[in-house]
């Protein structure tokens, strides 16, 4: 892929439908999405969450990621705190904030792209490759692929 910053930077890999304020979320902007896997423009994951416990957001931050390389990306919330794992890994910027599941409006997930505002914002222009949402905390043996990403 083609690295642009003005075409790629924060697209998202993963959100879903709905904003915070439709969620009655008042802490933040009330036109984000409740839930965002994004790359920033200098390729840095960002999974930005309005959490059910909280009136604002939580995000979790990756490092600055290699262009021509798959990615193997994870993000688990264990009822308590989230932890976003590249290649199997807790990236170094993982919130200590409680963070207690995602507020919904009860709309679906979005793959490559998100809604800002009610209205879809910034799409990737790039590839995604097996996506798996669960109800439940997977330890890092259990990743798909397990452990190294690979």
């Amino acid at each position: 892929m083609n690295w642009d910053e003005n075409r790629n930077g924060w697209a998202a890999l993963l959100s879903r439908w709905g904003m915070s304020g439709e969620a009655k979320k008042t802490g933040g902007d009330p036109e984000e999405p409740v839930a965002t896997l994004s790359l920033s423009g200098d390729r840095e994951l960002q999974w930005c969450v309005y959490p059910q416990n909280l009136n604002g957001s939580v995000t979790n931050w990756g490092h600055e990621l290699p262009l021509g390389t798959w990615w193997h990306v994870a993000v688990v919330n264990d009822g308590s705190h989230t932890t976003m794992y590249v290649d199997g890994c807790p990236v170094v910027r993982n919130p200590s904030t409680k963070a207690t599941g995602i507020a919904t409006v009860g709309l679906q997930w979005l793959l490559g792209g998100y809604e800002y505002g009610g209205k879809i914002d910034q799409i990737l222009h790039g590839w995604v490759g097996d996506v798996r949402v669960v109800d439940r905390a997977l330890p890092v043996g259990r990743f798909m692929p397990a452990g190294t990403g690979r």
